[in-house]
């Protein structure tokens, strides 16, 4: 009798455990699928990818150490090689082929979402860990952010990771020393993530007493041994980098930034607003490129005000339920990130969001969680839906294997023959809003002698320049179709791309 009971329980328990863990399986297997769809075709590669791609493609060439990387958008500040040397290894791998660059991203993406995954579980519950998953892995909007590989590409990996690591800290402060390491990390990827100091600092005064002293040197060792290419660089180049908050102060320099205007808050509330909207859903028929993408293309979706207003309704339920003590890291970090964000006098792209948006799903799994569950059920299965006939439908016209396709036919005509690449179409600043031909020629066919981006870019290959008269002139026009005055030899297209080939 005894036996049968708990053999009974044992099955009870069994099936429960199970069917967890099945959802669990088919929202992941889901996520896989939405984060993978057609992953090397809607691949983006414009100026910022082709940069970096170039300081990576060098240290395959000739490795040898470099103390900065790119520089951090418009304030003369450089950032870390760390992402330039991660490329480099990608490119080592894929021998050149940026393919590698997409996938690596989505699985990028796929470990964030895990990591939230984890996160919400410790801190909170299973439900609500599931709720935050389907949420970040479901959402298209923050999946297009993670097919991207660029320097910030490592904002959401690093922001779960930050704020974990201040809340466990608050029982064991040997936590504090994966902090170091995040601040470290954030000198190589982003300065959006210096924001996570000031809920660093919190948590470490409130904690000051119970830190060690080994835990202290495990700290500042670690936090220097991952910036000690920027301190190398500092040391020889007159302390350029860690001096330029000093010199804009005192007005000795000056960073490219606006001045603070009540229309430029106003434009960033709007931006904000937008995002929070656009988390839960774009539109149809689109493209990560329009989307996202900073220098070519442009046709942005705005966010929904009422999907905009949910969000805030999430944020504001989750802070009013979580203001218990040990949690007030989520709390300072969104107060933190948002008022920057409002009051930066600069232009405020998206991605400048993108620590925000990934909090932002904690909150709104949580208060998921917290509604009725049939009221739950809906919103996530409309979620769910409408995230995947977006990406299902989603274009490919300006992605990476277009491109590819549009070079490997234009080298029937090119063969072995030198040629000079130009890029064209209907935007201003050619040399940056048509970016990205020049590496993917090499990668994909034959390197160009010249190109209309070396006076940007080229003191990174100076020894693939050469100022012999090339035998032919490759054209390269986007979504636009040229009017010529000579005859061209060819005229390749796939999409909305065009080659032309002339005699030089």
């Amino acid at each position: 009798m005894v036996s049968a009971i708990l053999s009974r329980r044992r099955a009870f328990w069994w099936r429960k455990f199970t069917s967890r863990n099945v959802l669990l399986l088919l929202i992941f297997l889901f996520i896989i699928l939405l984060r993978f769809w057609k992953v090397a075709d809607l691949f983006n590669f414009t100026f910022s990818e082709e940069h970096q791609a170039h300081l990576a493609w060098e240290q395959v060439k000739n490795f040898h150490p470099i103390w900065i990387g790119v520089s951090a958008a418009n304030i003369n500040y450089y950032l870390g090689p760390g992402v330039t040397y991660l490329n480099a290894l990608l490119f080592f791998l894929s021998k050149g082929d940026p393919v590698i660059l997409a996938y690596f991203s989505a699985i990028l993406g796929l470990a964030t979402t895990i990591s939230l995954y984890y996160l919400v579980k410790e801190l909170f519950s299973k439900e609500a860990a599931l709720f935050t998953t389907i949420i970040y892995g479901g959402s298209t909007l923050i999946n297009f952010h993670d097919r991207r590989f660029w320097n910030p590409t490592p904002i959401p990996f690093v922001t779960v990771w930050f704020i974990f690591s201040l809340i466990k800290a608050q029982k064991d402060t040997r936590w504090f020393i994966l902090t170091a390491i995040l601040v470290g990390t954030a000198f190589h990827t982003h300065l959006t993530l210096l924001l996570f100091l000031v809920p660093a600092a919190f948590t470490a005064v409130r904690n000051i007493k119970k830190i060690k002293l080994s835990t202290w040197l495990a700290i500042v060792g670690c936090y220097l041994i991952i910036t000690s290419p920027l301190i190398v660089f500092d040391l020889v180049h007159n302390f350029d980098n860690i001096l330029m908050p000093y010199r804009v102060l005192t007005g000795k320099q000056r960073p490219a930034l606006e001045t603070f205007t009540r229309q430029n808050t106003i434009s960033h509330i709007k931006e904000l607003l937008s995002a929070t909207g656009r988390i839960w859903f774009i539109k149809f028929n689109t493209n990560p490129q329009d989307q996202i993408v900073l220098e070519s293309h442009a046709d942005k979706a705005p966010g929904n005000i009422a999907l905009s207003l949910l969000s805030f309704l999430a944020l504001g339920s989750f802070l009013l339920k979580n203001r218990r003590k040990g949690y007030e890291s989520f709390f300072i970090s969104f107060f933190v990130i948002l008022t920057a964000f409002i009051l930066y006098p600069s232009y405020n792209p998206e991605y400048y969001l993108m620590s925000f948006l990934t909090l932002l799903t904690v909150a709104i799994g949580f208060w998921l969680n917290e509604i009725p569950k049939p009221l739950a059920f809906v919103v996530v299965v409309f979620f769910l839906i409408v995230n995947l006939v977006t990406v299902l439908t989603m274009s490919t016209k300006y992605g990476l294997m277009a491109k590819k396709k549009l070079i490997r036919a234009t080298m029937n005509t090119i063969k072995n023959q030198s040629f000079t690449l130009q890029t064209d179409g209907a935007l201003v600043e050619k040399d940056f809003t048509y970016a990205g031909w020049r590496y993917l020629f090499k990668a994909y066919g034959k390197t160009p002698t010249q190109s209309n981006i070396d006076k940007v870019l080229g003191w990174i290959y100076p020894d693939e320049l050469s100022q012999k008269k090339s035998k032919l002139k490759v054209i390269v026009a986007d979504t636009v179709e040229l009017n010529l005055s000579e005859k061209p030899l060819a005229v390749y297209q796939v999409g909305v791309y065009r080659a032309y080939v002339f005699r030089n």
